[in-house]
């Protein structure tokens, strides 16, 4: 694997995280399940993705800005866990 192929790997494996670390949501019982809303349609895009790139043009550039497009569409609508400054829940 050349510099330049790695890269491209590294970009895509990149993409995959971001769209996947999503922060905590608040104990709220409706913030939870829009969390996990999400996180399940994050996931199939990413699965669907990488799927397609496989048997299509096996470019990891084009997954990985495929991803990102598709993380940027579903943005995080849920009000994130927030911890005090001494570690207490807020």
């Amino acid at each position: 694997m050349n510099e330049r192929t790695e890269a491209a790997h590294v970009e895509l494996l990149d993409a995959i995280v971001a769209a996947l670390d999503l922060p905590l949501p608040s104990i709220a019982e409706a913030d939870e399940q829009l969390y996990y809303q999400l996180l399940e349609r994050r996931t199939v895009a990413v699965r669907i993705t990488l799927s397609a790139n496989r048997t299509v043009s096996r470019d990891p550039r084009l997954a990985a800005a495929t991803i990102r497009r598709r993380t940027a569409e579903e943005p995080v609508t849920y009000t994130p866990f927030e911890f005090e400054k001494n570690g207490e829940v807020r």
